[in-house]
């Protein structure tokens, strides 16, 4: 019998678990990243599977732990890419194989390739029914139609954290305003101050953006559930008191100048819009040999379109105005180099 339903697939009562991820290894966002709180042992063996090239779209790899059967069903290839209708299309037929194979008699089906993936519920809603149409009779299925049904899963595990987590502690801890683009750019003036490439940023929309960032702060927010803390000041504490080594320490005390510096500088900055800027004409500047302030404002511009409507020529200049004023840029023979 096919069920629809709404509501924590995490909850279900189902032998057998659908989890949607990718072939990189990586559960970070949405159901998986749930999945991976709870069944950590099952994280392990996917990102075995995906290292040794035995998980691909269309096949399925599947680990059994705390009495469920879960499932781990690629929805993408790449995680940062979208779903595919084919991927769908080719992983129901791989279920509708493997079921016999797993002996289990209800299953729990999330929205495959919906949100995160971008697919339309109804076209994929239409698509597991038809693939289950044959076997219907044979199994319960509870088909988990899309919701904000999904409470937050505590870690069987505690989170591991590092430096890095340390760090971005710090910076939230130092910072007058907080939010995830001065986050990002407090980072970014750290690499500066630092004068060494500790965060690795890349172009993005509102400016340079370490992919690693959000990955970190979500395990911290993990560590935090564990221990059943919502204080920034007591999860560094207790995270300090549970990694830290003669080594670590060492680390961090040598970025620490750099890290109240890049705070202290952020928090002089007052809208997110100029730190925006700020950090952008910095990002160019360390990446491009621009001999003038024509050059800065057309890589601005051409950074993209979005970009060149929201900042006018205007802002640019005073961005870089700003930034040889505060002693970050200075302007040479040969064009703007960042100071040492």
């Amino acid at each position: 019998m096919i069920n629809f339903i709404t509501g924590n697939l995490l909850e279900s009562n189902a032998e057998c678990l659908i989890n949607t991820v990718n072939c990189e290894g990586y559960m970070g966002k949405g159901i998986a990243y749930q999945f991976k709180l709870k069944y950590p042992n099952n994280n392990r063996d996917y990102v075995k599977a995906c290292k040794s090239g035995k998980l691909k779209v269309g096949k399925l790899h599947y680990f059994k732990e705390d009495s469920k059967i879960i499932v781990n069903f690629p929805t993408k290839d790449k995680w940062r890419q979208k779903s595919k209708i084919e991927y769908i299309i080719d992983g129901m037929d791989s279920l509708v194989n493997l079921l016999p194979t797993l002996k289990v008699k209800s299953i729990a089906i999330p929205p495959l390739g919906c949100g995160n993936g971008g697919l339309e519920w109804n076209d994929v809603k239409s698509l597991i029914v038809e693939k289950l149409s044959k076997i219907k009779d044979e199994y319960d299925f509870y088909i988990y139609e899309p919701s904000s049904g999904y409470s937050t899963v505590l870690p069987k595990e505690q989170p591991k954290l590092n430096v890095s987590s340390l760090v971005l502690m710090e910076i939230k801890l130092n910072l007058d305003r907080f939010n995830s683009l001065r986050l990002q750019k407090t980072a970014y003036f750290i690499n500066m101050f630092l004068g060494e490439t500790y965060f690795s940023f890349k172009k993005h929309k509102y400016g340079p953006y370490d992919n690693a960032i959000p990955i970190i702060s979500k395990n911290i927010k993990a560590f935090q559930n564990y221990y059943g803390t919502k204080n920034t000041r007591e999860a560094y504490e207790i995270a300090f008191r549970t990694i830290i080594s003669e080594q670590s320490k060492n680390k961090l005390a040598h970025i620490q100048p750099a890290i109240y510096r890049a705070c202290m500088y952020v928090n002089e900055v007052k809208t997110d819009k100029e730190l925006e800027c700020i950090s952008t004409i910095l990002f160019l500047i360390e990446n491009n040999i621009l001999n003038n302030k024509e050059d800065i404002i057309k890589s601005f511009k051409d950074w993209s379109e979005d970009k060149a409507s929201r900042f006018s020529e205007e802002d640019i200049k005073q961005g870089l105005e700003y930034l040889i004023k505060t002693n970050i840029v200075s302007k040479t023979l040969v064009g703007y180099e960042i100071n040492k």
